[in-house]
């Protein structure tokens, strides 16, 4: 009998944070749809383009400017936190610059396993560590609107009915 995944139980401060993470997902997903559907790699560097400028840039700037100071940017894990937004970063320039399935998998590898750490290890140290007065001055500076990745209307993921997925 399988074992049962419990879900992470996240501070009221830190929830919009991992409400972003969830739509990470969902953007890793929907690259790793779209190459197994066959879709082209400039429709999926739109994507990629879009989703960097309307939501990644934001996420990263909100989670440095909001985390950085609990832990100092000579902790290992904001160190870490820091080179995978590098990662990211170079990462996506690179599709903008030169669209191709291989960098676009690698991608969603790097995004996946950079929410993966964020969610598993970073958040918990935060909450544990973090000052009352820290977490209130969170959930301050994140009551702000969130970026979404909502509005992106080439719905590429989506297994057509009858048409090319080549355009």
């Amino acid at each position: 009998m399988p074992t049962a995944v419990t879900p992470i139980k996240r501070s009221k401060e830190l929830a919009p944070l991992s409400r972003e993470h969830h739509d990470g997902l969902l953007f890793v997903w929907k690259i790793r749809q779209g190459i197994k559907l066959g879709i082209a790699k400039e429709r999926i560097a739109r994507f990629c383009t879009w989703s960097w400028a309307s939501h990644f840039a934001a996420h990263f700037q909100k989670e440095e400017a909001d985390l950085l100071p609990i832990l100092g940017p000579l902790h290992p894990m904001m160190e870490k936190m820091l080179e995978e937004h590098e990662a990211i970063a170079d990462k996506f320039a690179e599709i903008m610059r030169k669209p191709s399935l291989p960098a676009m998998e690698r991608l969603a590898q790097i995004v996946n396993y950079h929410i993966r750490f964020e969610e598993r290890q970073l958040f918990p140290l935060i909450e544990q560590i973090a000052t009352a007065e820290q977490m209130t001055a969170i959930e301050a500076a994140l009551a702000d609107e969130m970026p979404s990745c909502g509005g992106w209307r080439d719905e590429f993921w989506v297994q057509p009915k009858g048409g090319s997925n080549l355009n």
